[in-house]
């Protein structure tokens, strides 16, 4: 599938800065992609709450305040740690509904149809975040979750504040989201959106009122399972009640690495924690630390690990039964030294002449690597997901990502209810070596399938030393998911550069096919990218803003909030 077919989905902004954050201190932390919803996440924290609390109104209140991402119809992933204890994890990701058929969506040339894909009823897969907060709640939340509900709600009769990022977004996307009636009603207007409008949500307001009273089961088998159910046949979805009924959270082990001397924890298959913590494992070695920070050969290595993990990928980044012992064998100490020995420490290696090399090491990875092409064109990076990181006095600690896929999901809003629906159909293959949004080819482990699980890039990490949590963080941003997030922790763990200092750097990203190197607009050292150049990398501007980095890090006796504002990201701290 052509990058172009997706144009129609894209957003150009005239918001958002590389080099700039948002940073806040205390005993208690937020980092999200709102302010308004950072700020309300930190007033839970002063009425006697805890994290879980904390991300428990972050998770529906971004519904709210960040719509084109945050949601409660769409899913994800959380990492999460009671103090004292190690991580766990939810797997809360979207799922196919039964009745879908892969011919459904197909084009006459045999490629999936964006418009069926990832628009419309259609391409809706099954909620998980509802269910996911619900018992992350019942478990360790101490405040009522009645009223922190009720609380979200009366916010929502208030209205939302649009911020240039918001309205960037809904100019844009309108005449798309303007086919839903719902969506239409909340999300369109006759002239264009400015900075400082209200955008009130009543239908939310409903629904999370009645989420108050009767609980998760009334998202998947009450009043809201039959609203979902009866919009989606009406025009064309395939969700059905026994869909919403019968979904699931996934409790999984948290995958986990150390990494100079400290354990990264994020979340395995079919998430991209995988992939993060193999360019981490690739790079974690005495060698590399040696090397200055700011070198172009750090920069060089980054880009060769980040190329090896997009390769290794193909054999094991979907929802199938064979991807944690696939996965286990490439993180093993053995298969990491064999892939940095393949490596040019000095210049650039194709990806093709890469993918042979690890072949040739006797790995798993498919007989016959996709060839870059027309096809493989890269595009932006996506507003599809967001993350938020909060961490409280006692050490309690939640790591969230998650999705509707694309801004705004499938663009359609269930009808009187409020809330947007996933697109997230189109994050399944359709068809191998053939690219979806973000250009990257699609495999057969990811290969649609009722009933499963659509691979993703979307990799919460938390890192522990001595038993406790020094870091909560993630991004948004499709493929440069890991590979912005490995740079950050790298930078950080093995070099010792300031959490805000490692997020504010300008990023560059690779994600093997397209073979070129991308870097941000106005990239802020011209002369790393000549001697980068030099050592043989095509080199492309992507034209905007690589991941949106939000992480809470231990400073001290104090927290220190981070958010990125390469979208439009706040810190919050307990004061005094």
């Amino acid at each position: 599938m052509a990058a172009g077919q997706y144009d129609a989905f894209r957003v150009l902004r005239s918001g958002g800065v590389s080099g700039a954050v948002s940073v806040a201190r205390g005993p208690g932390a937020v980092a999200s992609a709102s302010r308004q919803a950072s700020d309300l996440a930190i007033d839970v924290l002063q009425a006697g709450g805890n994290a879980f609390d904390a991300a428990f109104s972050l998770a529906f209140s971004l519904c709210l305040y960040h719509p084109q991402a945050g949601n409660i119809g769409g899913g994800g992933y959380v990492l999460f740690c009671k103090a004292g204890d190690d991580p766990g994890a939810f797997d809360y990701r979207e799922q196919a509904p039964r009745a879908a058929r892969r011919e459904a969506f197909l084009l006459q040339d045999g490629t999936a149809d964006p418009d069926l894909t990832a628009y419309g009823p259609a391409s809706v897969c099954v909620p998980g975040t509802v269910k996911a907060f619900f018992e992350l709640h019942r478990r360790f939340g101490v405040l009522s979750a009645r009223d922190l509900l009720h609380g979200i709600a009366r916010r929502c009769e208030e209205g939302a504040l649009v911020t240039q990022y918001e309205a960037d977004c809904l100019n844009r996307l309108g005449p798309r989201l303007a086919a839903s009636p719902e969506a239409r009603r909340l999300y369109v207007r006759p002239r264009p959106f400015v900075v400082g409008d209200l955008l009130p949500n009543p239908g939310l307001a409903r629904t999370l009122d009645l989420l108050s009273v009767e609980g998760d089961a009334a998202f998947y088998r009450g009043a809201i399972a039959e609203s979902i159910v009866s919009d989606l046949s009406a025009n064309g979805g395939f969700v059905a009640a026994e869909d919403l009924a019968d979904y699931a959270i996934r409790e999984v082990q948290p995958i986990s690495m150390e990494v100079a001397g400290q354990r990264v924890w994020t979340v395995p298959p079919e998430a991209g924690g995988g992939l993060l913590l193999e360019i981490l494992g690739i790079l974690d070695r005495d060698e590399t630390r040696q090397i200055p920070r700011d070198s172009p050969r750090i920069h060089h290595l980054l880009a060769q690990a980040c190329k090896i993990a997009f390769i290794d990928r193909l054999d094991w980044h979907g929802d199938i039964p064979e991807a944690a012992g696939i996965l286990s064998e490439k993180l093993g100490r053995n298969a990491l030294d064999a892939r940095f020995a393949c490596l040019d420490l000095l210049r650039d290696i194709p990806t093709d002449v890469l993918a042979n090399r690890i072949r040739l090491l006797g790995s798993d990875v498919l007989n016959q690597a996709p060839q870059a092409g027309p096809g493989a064109a890269s595009g932006p990076s996506g507003k599809n997901t967001t993350h938020f990181a909060v961490v409280d006095a006692q050490g309690n600690a939640v790591s969230n990502s998650y999705t509707l896929n694309l801004r705004y999901g499938s663009k359609w809003a269930v009808d009187g209810a409020g809330f947007l629906l996933n697109g997230s159909i189109d994050s399944f293959s359709f068809a191998e070596g053939a690219c979806n949004y973000y250009g990257v080819p699609g495999s057969a482990p990811n290969r649609f399938r009722p009933g499963a699980r659509p691979a993703s890039n979307m990799a919460p990490v938390l890192v522990t030393a001595g038993g406790q949590v020094r870091m909560a963080l993630g991004t948004p941003g499709g493929p440069t998911i890991p590979t912005a997030l490995a740079g950050v922790l790298f930078a950080i763990l093995s070099h010792g550069v300031p959490p805000d200092q490692a997020v504010r750097a300008g990023r560059l990203h690779h994600q093997g096919w397209p073979d070129v190197l991308s870097h941000e607009p106005g990239f802020d050292r011209p002369d790393l990218l000549t001697a980068l150049a030099a050592m043989g990398y095509p080199l492309k501007d992507k034209q905007e803003t690589i991941a949106d980095v939000h992480g809470v890090f231990r400073d001290g006796d104090s927290w220190l909030a981070v958010s990125d504002l390469r979208r439009e990201g706040a810190a919050a701290a307990i004061q005094g």
